[in-house]
């Protein structure tokens, strides 16, 4: 069969799956760049039909595929259609978006366990995204921060800045699977001088991040580091 004519069946074809309407001969030219004349249209309509790959439902209606013209064009064209490469990079990026959004959502997850067992602030951050935390709650009825509401106002401060705060995170180096511990002046914002800080790095296949625990520097540390090291299984 001549390109031609296989390139008029192959637009025959998606033209009539697109509306579920008989396709004529100039619908076919408004609708595709084949670069011919009605009257050529109109000859390869009549090789297409005398073949059984296309037929008119009605005697002035347009054309439709058959059964056989639907086969020749699934077996010989659709391989071969520029379709099958963009259904390829669309799959591909909307599995990349959902396994971002399953990764968020695990992440989130695994804040409100280390949140509730800490009884501290636990946040995360994914690397050119954003920052999140749960549990600012429970840094607020600390008795030092009961005392001191404006220390308490800091810190609220500084997860609610989350693009320095998420910068802050992004700088720290801290080798992998590794839980660093920051006390006092230590940490790297002066606002939360008056904290302690827990914070791990995680990678999951495309998926920077880390995730931390953030509370008065009366904490218990020991059992702090372990819910991240746990935290970290549950993440990767």
């Amino acid at each position: 069969m001549k390109e031609r004519t296989i390139k008029i069946l192959q637009a025959l074809v998606e033209d009539f799956i697109e509306t579920a309407n008989p396709v004529a001969s100039k619908r076919l030219l408004e609708t595709h760049d084949l670069k011919v004349s009605s009257a050529t249209v109109r000859n390869e309509f009549a090789t297409l039909e005398e073949v059984g790959l296309i037929m008119s439902p009605h005697v002035s209606a347009g054309k439709v595929p058959t059964e056989k013209g639907y086969r020749f064009f699934v077996d010989e064209i659709g391989t071969l259609d520029p379709e099958v490469k963009l259904v390829e990079n669309l799959f591909d990026k909307y599995m990349q978006d959902y396994k971002l959004e399953r990764s968020k959502e695990k992440v989130f997850d695994t804040l409100r366990v280390v949140a509730q067992l800490s009884g501290n602030v636990a946040f995360a951050n994914l690397e050119n995204d954003r920052s999140f935390y749960i549990g600012v709650s429970n840094v607020l009825r600390s008795p030092e921060f009961l005392e001191e509401p404006e220390k308490a106002a800091q810190i609220v401060q500084v997860l609610e800045g989350r693009e320095r705060f998420q910068n802050l995170l992004v700088s720290m180096v801290i080798p992998k699977n590794e839980v660093k511990v920051f006390i006092g002046e230590e940490n790297l914002l002066e606002e939360i001088s008056s904290c302690a800080m827990l914070v791990a790095p995680f990678t999951n296949g495309d998926i920077k991040g880390h995730i931390g625990i953030l509370g008065p520097m009366r904490m218990k540390y020991k059992f702090n580091k372990a819910l991240l090291q746990n935290a970290l299984k549950i993440i990767l």
